[in-house]
């Protein structure tokens, strides 16, 4: 029976979400989210003040900022910005990396046309803690 549930369950999930998964994305970001919320809730959580990335922060290398991303479906790279992809029924769901000049990350941005904001919503990144 539960064997059964949870295949009924992953089914009714790729039927909501057919190519990218909130949870997909929340890896590369290093944050918490469901495949279970629905997009608006997702969007919601990404945009929130207390979403904080735990796998990207200010000053790392544009490698391996790039790696974070390795499960977007689209990556193209600009000279001081990364556009990764994830594809939503909702539409496509981007963020902007963008880097200073010595190919360090300084910003992270979100969009999507469910967004009024015609940048993105900037998500605050950390500084990387020193050991």
């Amino acid at each position: 029976m539960g064997l059964a549930f949870n295949l009924l369950q992953k089914c009714l999930i790729r039927y909501r979400y057919p190519a990218s998964l909130p949870e997909e994305v929340a890896e590369s970001l290093g944050i918490c989210a469901s495949n279970c919320w629905t997009f608006q809730r997702f969007v919601e959580a990404l945009t929130s003040p207390s979403c904080s990335p735990t796998k990207l922060h200010k000053f790392m290398s544009r490698d391996q900022a790039e790696k974070a991303f390795k499960n977007a479906l689209r990556m193209e790279k600009f000279p001081t910005n990364t556009l990764c992809s994830f594809y939503f029924s909702e539409g496509w769901l981007e963020f902007v990396l963008s880097f200073d000049e010595k190919g360090r990350l300084r910003r992270l941005y979100l969009q999507h046309s469910c967004l009024n904001s015609q940048q993105g919503v900037e998500i605050p990144l950390g500084t990387a803690t020193p050991f």
